[in-house]
């Protein structure tokens, strides 16, 4: 089972502090909420604990072992799957295609989990006749293929409609069910990830402002100041 020990993050573009000392251990799997107003630093964190952007001090500790610094490439062999704020899938393969690129489970696996969010129909048509809900699945789907240790999903309900939001939530939870992994989840659609998540890490400037229960974090005074409010 993965852990995940972010300690002292520090990452700086020019004169501005995109990370400035975040900290957060997760010990155990779990769906846990990342958020916090524009500019916190929560997509900059996740290019930093995926190899895109060195740090510029601090560490990464996976599982016990300090991957900072380590290429995209080889994190994911450790594991760590990850989603973008724009969807990425390639809108010429068709759906099944773009499931089983770089994935180990077989093609019956792909089919199953297509019908699971409603895809099925889609299985040899090309990813580009879907909508941009039905791709942001499609993406979802393609990272479960891969057996993550740790899933971070950068804003997946951003730009989905409220149907296939709730299938994206349910689709979450199933897979959680089935393959628990340490997933962390950054939103700005507080009433997805409040209901999604087990518990909340909140960020302002570049660090860790609050963490609890999403009840807690809703409750916080400093949350509510920093962002709630």
């Amino acid at each position: 089972m993965a852990s995940l020990r972010i300690d002292d993050l520090q990452k700086r573009y020019g004169g501005i502090a995109a990370l400035a000392g975040c900290s957060f251990d997760i010990e155990t799997p779990g769906i846990y909420g990342l958020i916090g107003p524009n500019g916190a630093g929560k997509t900059t964190l996740f290019d930093v604990m995926t190899g895109i952007a060195p740090p510029d001090a601090g560490r990464v500790v996976l599982d016990g072992r300090d991957v900072t610094g380590f290429a995209a490439h080889r994190l994911a062999g450790l594991g760590v799957s990850r989603s973008f704020q724009e969807c990425r899938v390639f809108p010429e393969f068709s759906c099944l295609e773009n499931l089983l690129f770089r994935a180990q489970e077989p093609q019956q696996e792909a089919l199953r989990l297509l019908e699971m969010v409603n895809l099925a129909s889609y299985a040899t048509e090309p990813a580009a006749k879907l909508s941009f809900g039905q791709r942001r699945l499609l993406e979802l789907v393609g990272l479960f293929m891969r057996r993550p240790s740790v899933l971070l999903l950068d804003e997946p309900a951003a730009g989905v409609n409220p149907a296939l939001l709730e299938l994206l939530t349910g689709f979450i939870r199933r897979m959680y069910e089935e393959r628990p992994c340490l997933t962390l989840v950054v939103e700005h659609n507080m009433e997805f990830i409040m209901g999604l998540a087990a518990e909340i890490v909140v960020m302002h400037q570049g660090s860790v402002l609050d963490r609890g229960t999403p009840q807690a974090i809703q409750a916080s005074p400093r949350v509510i100041e920093a962002y709630l409010g």
